[in-house]
C-alpha cells in the first residue's frame, strides 16, 4: 500500500502500543464513540416521524415492489416503474438498490415508518465511521479525522438525507463511495482484494444513485495528488492516475448501458414530461426546458444557496425559494463575480498552505459529488439539501484540516475551541428544529409554503394533506390564500373549486368553476399561440 503524505505531521504518540482498531488510542476511540452517541441522540427524535411526501406512493402503495419479482424488475426498469408497468419508463431515475431497499424493508417491517427511520440512523452512523476512517487514511492524523467526523455527523445540511425515508439513495451511494475509496487506498499492487472490493462497492454506489457516476475522477485525483507525489514527474502521475481509474470508468460505462436500457434516450439525462390531459386542458403547467444561458445565469445562485446551507446551520430546510433566472439582471453579474472571487480566494489560500494537496482533494471530492445535481434541467427543485450529503465530507475534511492547523497556534487555540463548540451546538439545535418539519405531510408542506408561498405545487399538496387529516376548513383557507397571492393560477382555482364542491358549498363552487373555465381557456390559447406563432397573427387583407 502506498500511503499519502500526512496533511499535518502526526504527533509522536499517535499510535501507542495499546492502540485499538485503526491505530486509535483509547482516548481517541472514546472521542469517536462520543461523536457516534451524539449523532444517535440528535437523530433519535426522527423515530416518531411518519411517512412524508413521496414515502407513501414510493413505499406503502408500491405494491408491485412488495415481492421478490418486483424487486428484480427494478434492475431492468426505472425506479418508478410500479406506477404503470404497461407504460414505461415512468421516470428518469434508475436506482435499483433504492427500490430494493424500499421493497425488502416493507416486506420485513410492513407499514411501520419508525423501522425505516431507525435504519436511516444506522446508515448515518456507518457513514460517520467511514468519514473518520477515510479522513484518517488521507491525512494520517486522527485528530483531523475525529474533527472531520464530528462535523460530518451533525451538519444540518445532512438532516434531510437522514430523516426523510425516501432520501435513501444519497446516503447509500455515499456510504459505498467512501467505503470504495478506503479499500482503494489500502489496496496492494495489481488486482488485489482491496481493488476488487472497491469496484464492488462502487457498483453499489452507482446502483443506489446516479450522482456516483463521476467517482473515477475522485480516484484519479487521489492517485495524482498522493501516490508517489514527490518521486514521480507530473506526466508519470497523470499516467498512473488514468490507469488507476480505468476500471472504475469501465464500470460506469456498464452502468450507463443498463441505465439506457431502463430509461431510453428520452429519459436518459433529464426529466421528460409527456403532454397529459391536465396540461392540454390548461389545468396544469408543462415543465419548461430551460436554455443553457438561463441555466448559467441561475447556477451561481444555486451554488451560493448550497454554500449557505453548509456554512450557516439555520439555513437547512425542506425546500429553498430559489427561482430560475430567465433574463439578464444585475444579480446575475454580481453573483458570478462573487463566485469567481470566492473561488480564486479559496484556491490562493489553499495553494499557499503546506496542506494544499488535501485541500485540493477536498475540492475535487466536493465538486465531483455535487456536479450531477447541477444539471438543473433534470431536477424538479433547483436546490435540495440531500444533494449535499456526499459533498459534506469534503467540506468537513477541509474545515477539520484548517481547524487543527489554527489550533496548533497556542494563541488561537482557545478562540478556535469556543468557535467550534458554538458551531456544533448551533448544528444540533438546527437538526432538532429541522426534524420536526419531517413529522408528517402537514408539517412538511406548511414549512414549504412558508418558504415558497407562491409555489402552487406546495400549496395544493398542503391542502390535500389537511383534507386527509380531516381539517377541511384549513385546506380551504390554504387554497383561498393561494388565489389571493396569484389570482390567475389555474391549478389553485381547480383545487379550490373541487374543495367547495366537496364541502357542499354549491354557489361558491359554481362561481369558482366559471373562473376556472375562463383561466384554462386563456391558458390553452396562449399555449397554442406559443406552439404555432403564425396561427396567432391576424389574417392579412386580400
Amino acid at each position: 500500500m502506498i500511503e499519502p503524505e500526512p496533511a499535518i505531521e502526526a504527533p509522536a504518540d499517535q499510535a501507542p502500543p495499546s492502540a485499538l482498531i485503526w491505530s486509535l488510542s483509547q482516548r481517541e476511540a472514546g472521542i469517536l464513540s462520543a461523536i457516534l452517541l451524539a449523532t444517535l441522540v440528535a437523530y433519535l427524535p426522527s423515530l416518531r416521524n411518519g411517512w412524508v411526501f413521496d414515502d407513501t406512493l414510493q413505499i406503502v402503495r408500491a405494491e408491485p415492489l412488495h415481492s421478490w419479482s418486483g424487486i428484480a424488475k427494478s434492475f431492468i426498469y426505472d425506479s418508478w416503474w410500479f406506477l404503470d408497468p404497461n407504460n414505461l419508463p415512468q421516470s428518469a431515475y434508475y436506482r435499483p438498490l433504492q427500490a430494493t431497499w424500499f421493497g425488502l424493508n416493507y416486506m420485513i417491517f410492513g407499514n411501520h415508518p419508525w423501522a425505516f427511520h431507525l435504519e436511516k440512523i444506522v446508515i448515518q452512523l456507518i457513514c460517520v465511521m467511514l468519514a473518520f476512517r477515510l479522513a484518517q487514511l488521507l491525512t494520517r492524523n486522527s485528530a483531523i479525522a475525529l474533527l472531520a467526523a464530528a462535523l460530518f455527523a451533525i451538519l444540518p445540511a445532512n438532516t434531510e438525507s437522514v430523516v426523510w425515508v425516501s432520501a435513501i439513495g444519497e446516503p447509500l451511494s455515499t456510504m459505498f463511495e467512501m467505503g470504495a475509496l478506503c479499500c482503494f487506498i489500502g489496496r496492494k499492487p495489481g488486482w488485489s482484494h482491496g481493488l476488487i472490493l472497491a469496484l464492488i462497492l462502487y457498483a453499489g454506489a452507482l446502483l443506489s444513485h446516479e450522482t456516483a457516476i463521476l467517482f473515477a475522477a475522485i480516484v484519479a485525483a487521489y492517485v495524482f495528488l498522493f501516490e508517489d507525489a514527490d518521486e514521480c514527474s507530473a506526466v508519470r502521475r497523470i499516467v498512473a492516475a488514468v490507469r488507476a481509474c480505468a476500471p472504475f470508468v469501465l464500470l460506469a460505462i456498464f452502468y450507463m448501458c443498463a441505465r439506457l436500457n431502463a430509461l431510453g434516450l428520452a429519459f436518459m439525462f433529464g426529466i421528460h414530461q409527456p403532454m397529459d390531459s391536465a396540461i392540454a386542458r390548461g389545468f396544469a403547467e408543462a415543465r419548461p426546458h430551460h436554455s443553457a444561458a438561463q441555466l448559467l445565469m441561475t447556477l451561481p445562485m444555486v451554488l451560493f444557496a448550497y454554500l449557505a446551507v453548509l456554512a450557516i446551520p439555520p439555513m437547512a430546510d425542506p425546500t429553498h425559494a430559489i427561482e430560475l433566472i430567465t433574463y439578464p439582471r444585475p444579480i446575475v453579474f454580481v453573483s458570478w463575480a462573487a463566485l469567481v472571487i470566492v473561488a480564486i480566494g479559496a484556491f490562493a489560500l489553499a495553494w499557499r498552505s503546506r496542506n494544499r494537496r488535501i485541500y485540493l482533494f477536498c475540492a475535487v471530492w466536493s465538486v465531483i459529488t455535487i456536479a450531477p445535481a447541477l444539471n438543473l434541467n433534470a431536477l424538479w427543485y433547483l436546490v435540495d439539501d440531500r444533494y449535499l450529503y456526499a459533498p459534506a465530507f469534503g467540506i468537513s475534511l477541509a474545515a477539520a484540516v484548517a481547524g487543527v492547523q489554527v489550533a496548533a497556534d497556542s494563541r488561537a487555540r482557545k478562540a478556535a475551541g469556543i468557535a467550534l463548540a458554538v458551531f456544533l451546538a448551533a448544528c444540533v439545535v438546527s437538526i432538532v428544529r429541522t426534524e420536526r418539519y419531517w413529522y408528517d405531510d402537514v408539517a412538511f408542506f406548511e414549512r414549504c409554503v412558508e418558504i415558497a408561498p407562491y409555489d402552487p405545487g406546495y400549496r395544493v399538496r398542503l391542502a390535500a394533506a389537511k383534507n386527509k387529516a380531516g381539517d377541511l376548513d384549513g385546506a380551504l383557507h390554504t387554497l383561498e390564500r393561494g388565489t389571493v397571492l396569484d389570482p390567475d393560477d389555474v391549478q389553485i382555482h381547480l383545487k379550490l373549486s373541487q374543495q367547495y364542491q366537496m364541502m357542499g358549498r354549491v354557489l361558491d363552487f359554481q362561481r369558482e368553476f366559471l373562473k376556472l373555465n375562463e383561466l384554462s381557456a386563456a391558458k390553452v390559447a396562449r399555449q397554442r399561440a406559443a406552439m404555432n406563432p403564425d396561427a396567432a397573427k391576424p389574417a392579412e387583407a386580400p
